[in-house]
């Protein structure tokens, strides 16, 4: 079975999705492109492919490391 893979990134502030080379949005949050990724990936299952989607998000700028201690 074919495979297509969506992604989800943050490109100069804004969220977009990729196929391949190809990018769409922007989207103005996360959730949005996500959501749009979602769903384009049912349809691409409908029509008899392996679809996943991947996020790449930054880390929270307020996200709390580990202590290495």
């Amino acid at each position: 079975m074919p495979t297509v893979e969506y992604t989800v990134d943050q490109v100069d502030g804004v969220w977009t999705v990729a196929l391949g080379e190809k990018r769409f949005g922007p989207y103005s949050t996360m959730d949005k492109a996500v959501a749009a990724a979602v769903a384009a990936a049912d349809k691409a299952e409908a029509q008899g492919y392996e679809a996943m989607v991947t996020i790449n998000a930054a880390p929270e700028p307020n996200a709390a490391e580990p202590d290495a201690a």
